[in-house]
Formats: structure tokens, sequence, C-alpha cells
């Protein structure tokens, strides 16, 4: 009996969280909703800024998950935590950066992703037009996808467009080109391009 009573607790006390969890309304949910009211009450500046705060959020969670598949350090490499970042539109033309650092002693590597730009255009066009992207640097195939290497002296750059939503970056100071090739193929190319 006392035996039953343990399992009993024990199942009430695991299962317990995922209950409050599922209770726990979504905040972006909850902002659209407060947006609503607003907007039903001709509230308009309220409601706008509600919508713009919960596009906010929405963009954060995209780039937590962005960052989320900034690959982990070569050996004998250390990294920094991924961090994202939304620009306004005010900015650099808008959009949402996730980046990431690794470091070996003096050498250095930047991963970028940046999505939903409309600077991305241009970085498309230069891709699509054979004679900008020869000028740029040398096209590779990267785990299925097309990159332009640039490489001079200790350093270089990898620019690879993914499904025309994403440019990922890669910027290296003090290393070999391997060393930045093996990176770029670390990189889940295909999650990222499958993003929604």
């Amino acid at each position: 009996m006392l035996k039953n009573s343990v399992r009993l607790l024990l199942c009430i006390f695991i299962l317990t969280p995922s209950f409050l969890m599922a209770d726990e309304p979504d905040p972006v949910i909850q902002i659209i909703e407060k947006a609503l009211d607003e907007y039903k009450n001709q509230d308009f500046t309220n409601a706008a800024t509600s919508l713009d705060y919960a596009s906010q959020l929405i963009r954060q969670k995209k780039g937590e998950a962005l960052s989320k598949l900034l690959p982990e350090p070569m050996e004998g490499w250390t990294a920094n935590e991924g961090k994202s970042q939304v620009t306004a539109a005010s900015l650099f033309g808008g959009g949402l950066t996730a980046e990431r650092t690794y470091r070996r002693e003096n050498s250095t590597v930047t991963i970028s992703i940046v999505t939903d730009s409309p600077l991305l255009q241009s970085m498309i066009m230069m891709f699509s037009n054979p004679i900008f992207a020869s000028a740029a640097g040398q096209f590779e195939l990267i785990n299925g996808y097309k990159g332009i290497v640039s490489y001079e002296g200790n350093g270089g750059k990898i620019n690879i467009v993914l499904n025309n939503r994403f440019v990922v970056t890669l910027d290296g100071q003090l290393v070999t080109r391997e060393e930045l090739m093996d990176y770029a193929r670390k990189i889940d190319l295909k999650s990222i391009a499958n993003l929604p």
C-alpha cells in the first residue's frame, strides 16, 4: 500500500510541471489578443505598438532557433555562446542575425546567419550573376549548397546563400583556407534552409 502511494505521489510530482506548462499562456498570443482588444476599442496606436512587440518576440524566437544551429567549436578551439539580434528596419534595412565567434590562440572564425533583411537581395543577385560572383571569389559546393570563397594571405571569407532567404557568412582571421572550409562544412545548412 505504501509503495503504491509513493508511486502515485511520484507520478503526480513528475507530471505536475507539464500540466502547469500546458496551462501557461504563450506571451505572443497574449500580446496579439491584447492588440485585438485595443483595436476593437479603437485604440489604434496601442494596438499597433502591441503588434510590433509581438512581431519582435516572434523574431527573437526565430533568432534563438538560428543560434542553436551554429556549430560547436572544432577540436582545440573555443567559442562564445551563439547570440541573435533583431535589427530594426531603420538600421541596415533590418533583419535577423545569429552569430558565434570561435577562437584558437590568435586565430578567429566568426559565423553569422542573416535572414529577413532587404540587403539579402544584393547578395542573391551576386550569386545569380557569374561575373559578379567570380569577382568576389571562387565557387565551392559546401554540403550541397553554392558558396563563394575568397581567401588571401592568412584570412578569408565564405558566403553561402540558402533558399534565397538566408546568407551564412564565415569570416576567418589567421586561419588556413582548409580550416575555414572545415568550419563551413560543420554548419547544418540543410536545417537552416528548412527553417520556417
